[in-house]
């Protein structure tokens, strides 16, 4: 069996750490919805916290799973392209943040980030050889499209906010559900701490 399609920690824990990513932005784009909307009631806020720690927590168990699995070496040239490609996201949102400022456009602000987020998710998605990405990627690009060709400028910002932290959401959601049935396989006829599962988690 080729060794790109044997599940290691190092996978698992990277499925799990991305998922913790996006469910706390996917939370911080929804209190920034409700807050835009100025609905960010304590209820809501007990709301947005209950989820986020019901992915948090299965991340954390996630986490911990990933220990029954042999452990590769860290590959340093892909850490250095992880961050060469996030520099270049936050690059990119400062200058768009100071321009549409500038521009007196900060109604279309958070559409272009949700833009920005979901293109810079093609090229990790390729990097790390997880096609989820691509998906959650194009969603946010769709999304932030459709939300500046139908939606008033007045409410442009609240709407386009909730999609995405909620796309974040069920993005991180789906990637710990798929994540969690590989990482229990092993325990189906399979004793000790040698993985039994022999599937990628790369889609």
């Amino acid at each position: 069996m080729p060794v790109e399609h044997i599940v290691t920690a190092n996978q698992l824990s990277g499925r799990a750490i991305g998922a913790i990513f996006f469910a706390v932005f996917g939370a911080l784009w929804i209190g920034i919805a409700l807050y835009v909307k100025q609905i960010l009631t304590l209820d809501f806020a007990i709301g947005i916290g209950a989820a986020l720690a019901a992915l948090l927590l299965s991340a954390f168990w996630l986490l911990r799973q990933a220990k029954l699995y042999p452990k590769l070496p860290e590959n340093r040239a892909m850490i250095r392209e992880f961050n060469r490609i996030n520099a270049i996201q936050w690059a990119v949102v400062a200058v768009v943040g100071v321009s549409f400022s500038r521009l007196h456009m900060e109604a279309y602000l958070l559409s272009a980030i949700t833009a920005i987020v979901g293109i810079h998710l093609f090229p990790l998605a390729k990097l790390f050889r997880y096609p989820l990405h691509n998906v959650t990627g194009a969603v946010l690009v769709a999304w932030a499209s459709a939300s500046m060709l139908c939606v008033s400028a007045d409410r442009l910002q609240g709407v386009t906010a909730i999609g995405t932290g909620i796309i974040l959401w069920l993005s991180a959601a789906t990637t710990l559900v798929i994540a969690a049935r590989i990482a229990l396989r092993p325990r189906m006829g399979q004793t000790g701490n040698q993985p039994a599962n022999q599937s990628s988690l790369c889609g």
